[in-house]
This record gives C-alpha cells, sequence and structure tokens, in this order.
C-alpha cells in the first residue's frame, strides 16, 4: 500500500503510543524529518564526522522503519483498517479506547467484539487480503472524492451568498425603517 494524500500505514509493528500518546509520537516524527534533512543537506554535513553522520543515517533508517508510512500524521486518524487483528491487538486496544473506529480482517483466532466493522475472512492468505484491501482502497478513494465534490459545492455557495451583502441589506433595511414616518405622530391643523 502506498501513501495516497492523507492514507497512512504501519507495514512493521504497532509502536504503543501511536493513538494514545501522540505528542511523545510526534516528537519522534519530528526527528525522523529532521535527520533525513540533515543527511540529504551537504551544507549541514559540514564539521561533521563520517561516524556522526553514520550514525544520524543509522538512526534514520530505524525511524524510518517504524514510522516511515505516518512520516507527515499530524493528528490522530479517525479510523484504522487492520489486517491482522490478533497479531495488533494493542492497535485494536489504542483505537477502541481513543474511540477510534477499526475496522479490520478477523480470522477464527481473533475476537470480531473487539472490532467496529470486523471482515470475517482469512488474513494469512496473501490473496485474500489484496482482494479486501484493493476494495477498502476502491472504497476510501470513492469517499474522498464524493468528500471533494461536497466541499466544492459548499464552498460555490459560500461564494454566491458573502456574508458582506447579507450585512450591505440588513443596513439598508434599517435606514429604511429609520426614515420612514410612524402613523402615531398627530399633526396639528
Amino acid at each position: 500500500m502506498d501513501h495516497t494524500g492523507s492514507l497512512f500505514y504501519i507495514a512493521e509493528r504497532w509502536v504503543g503510543g501511536i493513538l494514545t500518546n501522540f505528542s511523545e509520537i510526534s516528537k519522534n516524527l519530528k526527528k525522523l524529518k529532521d535527520l533525513t534533512e540533515k543527511i540529504s543537506n551537504e551544507k549541514l554535513q559540514e564539521g561533521y564526522t563520517k561516524k556522526e553522520i553514520g550514525l544520524w543515517d543509522k538512526e534514520r533508517q530505524r525511524l524510518e522503519l517504524l514510522y516511515g508510512g505516518i512520516a507527515s500524521m499530524e493528528k490522530t486518524p479517525g479510523a484504522l483498517f487492520i489486517i491482522d487483528s490478533h497479531l495488533e491487538d494493542l492497535a485494536v486496544r489504542e483505537a477502541s479506547k481513543m474511540g477510534v473506529i477499526t475496522s479490520a480482517i478477523v480470522d477464527t483466532n481473533a475476537d470480531p467484539q473487539l472490532i467496529d466493522y470486523p471482515i470475517p475472512a482469512n488474513d494469512d492468505a496473501v490473496g485474500s487480503i489484496k482482494l479486501i484491501t484493493s476494495y477498502i482502497m476502491d472504497a476510501w478513494v470513492e469517499g474522498k472524492k464524493e468528500s471533494f465534490k461536497k466541499n466544492k459545492k459548499e464552498e460555490v455557495k459560500k461564494e454566491i451568498k458573502p456574508k458582506e451583502v447579507k450585512k450591505e441589506k440588513q443596513t439598508k433595511k434599517e435606514e429604511d425603517g429609520k426614515s420612514k414616518p410612524s402613523g402615531s405622530k398627530k399633526t396639528k391643523k
């Protein structure tokens, strides 16, 4: 699975605290970005030994392995899709603790009651995983398109009736109401 738009993934192991302790995880994400920048910029490397630069690269590789798929994540996700809910029980527990919606492939060795939207299937067969994830990805892309269309329609509606026009109409009505003489005054003959 590739990182597409705002779709994040974890391919290795679930690092504890990604959902429940995101403030600390975000420090590691920042460290990963900083190390990547240091290693790619030769001017920043001046004044450091090859050993120090090698240690930076080793640390960057470790962080990339753990956090590469979520490197640009700025907040906790609203939903999780988990391939093996039995193996990734920590992710399931963190999601339920934080109120994050979970959808997971649930094999016979896992408890489907822990998952919001369980998908009963063999989580060991590569073919079933590919099939299910392709459907999930297609649904996600379609949902993003619908969300984009909905946001565009709302922007168009806002452009048609800006707030300034409404305020101008209200002030004109108030001025018209003040300038009209009231019928309750008596006039002398």
